[in-house]
């Protein structure tokens, strides 16, 4: 899959159009036999579509229902352009375990009842698409650009590698602190790990955030 495939944005008239996209999920009849994750993530043809949905708003809503004041119509619109590297840079910048939050948050409460597409109809699917760019850049992590900010020379210590943990670390590794968390259990992750069953938080999504966390010295 090429990074980089300019794609000519349709008229606002025609996405409004376009109906949202359903998230494939794992057959009943299979799902009630495993543990594995029931949501399987939109096909890269339904995650430009559903990209194309947004209306690009002067006062995005959306925006200001995020907790962590995620840039999102800046991410969906690099995605519906075709440029996945910008839009997982985008993403990245402003949060920093988008494939948990894209599977977890409760955007139906948040982002998404926000959207102004909402009041005819059904918002965009902004966690859809969070967690589409968020493991897309997983799997091609060679190809977004590291760059990391210059040491500061200051060490900050976190204990508790929960999510509010994972996160300020994610940040201040970003700043160019030096930080080490303390866990007192064997796993990072804390409710992630070991508080959301693996149907709808796989242990291999956390695992792959920590990892990156590490590279960034974390």
């Amino acid at each position: 899959m090429s990074t980089s495939q300019p794609r000519q944005r349709l008229p606002k008239r025609e996405r409004m159009k376009i109906d949202r996209q359903k998230m494939p999920e794992q057959d009943p009849n299979i799902r009630n036999s495993n543990f594995a994750e029931v949501n399987l993530g939109l096909s890269e043809s339904f995650a430009l579509l559903e990209a194309e949905r947004c209306l690009e708003c002067r006062d995005p809503k959306c925006v200001q229902g995020c907790p962590v004041n995620v840039n999102i119509p800046r991410f969906i619109q690099l995605l519906a352009e075709g440029d996945r590297v910008g839009a997982a840079k985008s993403l990245l910048g402003d949060n920093a375990l988008p494939a948990i939050t894209g599977r977890v948050c409760p955007q139906e409460t948040q982002c998404e009842c926000l959207c102004i597409r909402a009041n005819k109809g059904l918002p965009v699917a902004i966690g859809y698409l969070e967690r589409f760019v968020a493991d897309w850049a997983r799997e091609h992590r060679d190809e977004i650009p590291n760059e990391p900010a210059a040491p500061t020379g200051r060490r900050v210590a976190i204990v508790g590698s929960g999510p509010g943990g994972l996160t300020a670390a994610g940040e201040l590794a970003a700043m160019g602190h030096d930080v080490t968390v303390y866990e007192a259990f064997h796993r990072p992750g804390g409710v992630l790990v070991y508080g959301i069953p693996e149907f709808r938080l796989p242990k291999s999504i956390v695992d792959k955030e920590v990892e990156r966390l590490k590279s960034m010295g974390v």
